[in-house]
């Protein structure tokens, strides 16, 4: 049984399932909000979690477990949603056993920390989770989540994006680059969003736990855009790539005044990939994008001005790569890749052949 809510966890776990069925398994997939969406896109069956629950509680979720019997579950995580927690609990009561995939080197116990009326307020863990290296291991030990649960394996999404994403032609991407800025040519940036705000709303979190918002860093990307534009005379098309739980009208007050050199559009469909391939430069703050952006091999800048806390990114922490603090940094880093000045590209080191691990350790429980 695999169920999967978020975007990032999705992602992850959706690499797994035919691979699974490879070694003879029968794997049924359940999905909910964002997850729908990303599985329909892939063509994948997946069964709507709310279609099947007789109520939105543990004991509906213990009830499903009982009726499906799985021999084990699989999962993402999420930290707005308590569904895999629940399921997590429903298996460990059952005698079955629970995975998990980690996606991100972020918001760790957040993912784990029990429902606000729970009796017991230790963490929510399933029997293993699988981590994308060592990195993320020792880190969450740190916090106080137990080693002995904690696999290494890599990311199955990696392997994904590495396999998949070099398979477009020029002309594709150049078809791309022409729908996006219809035909009047110059550059294109593309800024990743994340619903930060809104996410620590929800977890009870300042706005700008980090320091900054993705309304307060787009707004600096648009100040020194502008700036850089009209004195360099050089169009840009600023794609904004939405995240799924963004609203359809995010930004629209930062992006209604543009200067005329830019042009400023929404995106959501577009294969992540194919954007990436397609763009003279990739924003964002932590996005996985980013991390899709150094896979592949295109020029990326970390965007956190206002920084307060230690990096939320990956390659800051592993200091292979340096997020940019200041508009001052923006600004040359910006003009850099306007003029044509190639950017020097971070050493950067990432897990593969996480599928095939994960699988290992599946078939070795079953």
């Amino acid at each position: 049984m695999i169920f999967s809510r978020d975007p990032g966890g999705t992602n992850a776990v959706m690499q797994l399932i035919e691979p699974l069925r490879a070694k003879g398994n029968e794997v049924v997939v359940y999905g909910k909000d964002a997850a729908l969406s990303i599985y329909r896109r892939e063509k994948m069956d997946c069964t709507d979690l709310r279609e099947v629950l007789s109520a939105d509680t543990q004991e509906a979720i213990a009830e499903l477990v009982g009726t499906v019997a799985p021999d084990l579950i699989v999962t993402g995580t999420s930290s707005e949603d308590s569904t895999e927690r629940r399921l997590w609990t429903a298996a460990e009561r059952a005698g079955i056993s629970s995975f998990a995939v980690l996606d991100q080197w972020t918001n760790y116990r957040l993912r784990f920390i029990p429902e606000e009326d729970a009796e017991d307020r230790e963490l929510v863990m399933p029997s293993f989770l699988f981590v994308m290296d060592e990195l993320a291991k020792q880190e969450m030990i740190a916090l106080g989540i137990d080693g002995d649960k904690l696999i290494v394996t890599g990311q199955p999404f990696f392997d994904y994006i590495r396999r998949t994403g070099e398979r477009f032609t020029a002309r594709e991407i150049e078809v791309v680059r022409r729908e996006l800025s219809d035909d009047e040519g110059g550059l294109v940036f593309v800024f990743v969003s994340q619903p930060i705000a809104s996410l620590h709303r929800k977890n009870g979190m300042a706005e700008d736990h980090w320091g900054y918002t993705e309304t307060t860093v787009l707004t600096s990307v648009t100040r020194c855009l502008e700036k850089l534009t009209e004195e360099l005379r050089i169009k840009v098309t600023l794609v904004i790539r939405l995240h799924p739980k963004d609203e359809v009208d995010a930004y629209g007050e930062i992006l209604t005044k543009l200067h005329p050199f830019i042009k400023y559009v929404f995106d959501r469909k577009t294969d992540s990939s194919l954007l990436l391939q397609a763009a003279d430069l990739v924003m964002g703050m932590f996005s996985m994008v980013l991390l899709e952006a150094a896979i592949l091999d295109r020029p990326f800048i970390s965007v956190q001005i206002g920084l307060k806390r230690e990096s939320p990114l990956i390659f800051d922490r592993m200091g292979s790569a340096s997020s940019i603090l200041t508009e001052v940094e923006l600004e040359k880093s910006m003009r850099a890749v306007l003029q044509g000045n190639a950017q020097q590209r971070p050493e950067l080191h990432f897990e593969f052949g996480a599928v095939k691990r994960i699988v290992e350790h599946l078939e070795a429980y079953k």
